[in-house]
């Protein structure tokens, strides 16, 4: 992960230490960079309630608020000591998955996708054009009967996610083991069924359950 920086002339926060021509003020480095980001997606997805966050029905919580929780009432918050509001903000522009939605005034956030805990997120159901015909979705060889024979759940999350990266795909599912498995889902198969698609983040898609019958297991497809 790199460091972010904020550009001296104009104000913007990048991944480049040079902004507008002139060296850019380092904001965080990439170790603070990775814990903030992991922290500010347990607590906006899974966990609010141990730093004392209480999330509106949709998800949203006031970025200050989300900033001295860290700070105060987290139990590594001696760790946190150096989070404002504009190290969060930063984190959620730049995330490369897009994992938080920021308001248009920068005053709230929240988890674009990913929970556990219940939240109204509100995307938008697209039209079948409007998603990609082939999307994925990768997981382990331990659980590939189950898939196959049941389907795609969204276990203990509120949706089923896919991505139309497969080197995300293959990130995500090597975090449960190294025998990954890529699967392929075809949208066009989930219209035909009845089930919509949201889009929640740069590459992340959402539907609340994917039939066998529009899961293929992609061979040839390098998962290393």
């Amino acid at each position: 992960m790199k460091p972010v920086y904020k550009c001296r002339v104009c104000g913007a926060y990048t991944e480049d230490p040079i902004h507008c021509g002139k060296p850019a003020v380092l904001l965080l480095t990439p170790r603070q960079r990775l814990r903030l980001s992991k922290l500010m997606s347990a607590l906006l997805r899974h966990i609010p309630w141990e730093a004392g966050l209480r999330l509106d029905e949709e998800g949203w919580v006031s970025v200050h608020e989300l900033a001295r929780a860290i700070r105060e009432r987290w139990r590594n918050r001696e760790q946190y000591q150096w989070v404002t509001p504009e190290h969060i903000v930063a984190v959620a522009l730049l995330d490369p998955k897009g994992r938080f939605q920021l308001t248009s005034d920068k005053r709230f956030i929240r988890a674009s996708y990913g929970h556990s805990i219940r939240v109204r997120l509100g995307h938008r159901e697209l039209g079948v054009e409007e998603v990609p015909q082939l999307l994925y979705h990768g997981t382990v060889a331990s659980r590939l009967p189950s898939i196959l024979r049941e389907g795609l759940k969204p276990m203990k999350r509120v949706a089923v996610h896919l991505t139309s990266s497969v080197d995300d795909a293959i990130d995500t599912a090597r975090r449960h083991g190294r025998d990954v498995v890529l699967l392929g889902i075809d949208t066009r198969c989930l219209y035909r069924r009845g089930y919509r698609v949201s889009r929640a983040g740069r590459t992340v898609y959402l539907v609340e359950y994917v039939p066998p019958d529009c899961i293929k297991v992609l061979e040839g497809v390098s998962t290393q």
